[in-house]
């Protein structure tokens, strides 16, 4: 395994213990948290894709959302301590699966916080061309988990 998805899964893993305490406290408030950072996550990559659509995209503006979205992917996990799901009454676009499969869950976060990581890296080096393509990367790990731990819009 190469370092980068070794560091990503022990930055979830250690996000995964630190997520615990807040949800014994106020599950809603670490619901609606996990909601903003989410709202985070999409307005970041919105942002990169429009200005990937403008023409003339700036690429300062491309490095610090990819930068946005490297320093909030490997958290995903935390976002989801036990005692914040469905069972605890919360209301949540989150399947139940999140919780009672947390290792694919796990392995799904994981595989977007190195997509991310490598968006970040290509927004770095200013080629745009890269970028793009890293979006759809980063695009398909969003999908994957999606379709498996996120329940559909009415």
């Amino acid at each position: 395994m190469n370092r980068m998805i070794l560091g990503a899964i022990a930055a979830l893993a250690l996000a995964g213990f630190a997520g615990a305490s807040s949800a014994e406290q106020n599950p809603a408030a670490v619901a609606q948290a996990r909601h903003e950072h989410f709202k985070q996550i999409g307005g970041a990559a919105k942002n990169i894709s429009d200005q990937l659509k403008s023409g003339k995209p700036v690429v300062s503006e491309v490095q610090m959302y990819a930068k946005r979205l490297d320093d909030l992917a490997p958290q995903l996990p935390s976002w989801f301590p036990a005692g914040t799901g469905p069972d605890a009454g919360i209301k949540t676009h989150a399947k139940a699966d999140v919780w009672t499969k947390p290792g694919e869950f796990k392995t799904d976060a994981a595989a977007f916080a190195v997509e991310a990581h490598k968006l970040n890296v290509a927004a770095l080096s200013g080629d745009i061309a890269a970028v793009g393509a890293q979006m759809t990367a980063v695009g398909k790990t969003c999908k994957t988990c999606h379709t498996t731990f996120r329940e559909k819009d009415d």
